[in-house]
């Protein structure tokens, strides 16, 4: 899919939010995130935190939606 704004190739990935662990952006190919999540676990998997998690927090579902980001124009396009 290429970006909305720009034209240019977005990353295909999945939105994913939880109470305690916040909401952030997952690559392809990370299916789940640990049960204990932090911000450093998810940006080491690939991630993008886009709010908290503010603590530890425990996943308790998935909790995710198909997305598409540019990192150019700092664009997510989420599919519902």
């Amino acid at each position: 899919m290429n970006c909305p704004v720009c034209g240019k190739e977005m990353k295909a990935g999945k939105i994913a939010y939880a109470p305690q662990a916040g909401i952030h952006f997952l690559p392809p190919g990370v299916q789940h995130l640990p049960r204990v999540v932090t911000k450093r676990g998810i940006e080491k998997q690939g991630g993008i935190v886009l709010d908290g998690p503010n603590n530890l927090g425990l996943l308790e579902s998935d909790g995710t939606l198909s997305a598409y980001i540019c990192r150019e124009c700092r664009k997510i396009v989420v599919e519902y």
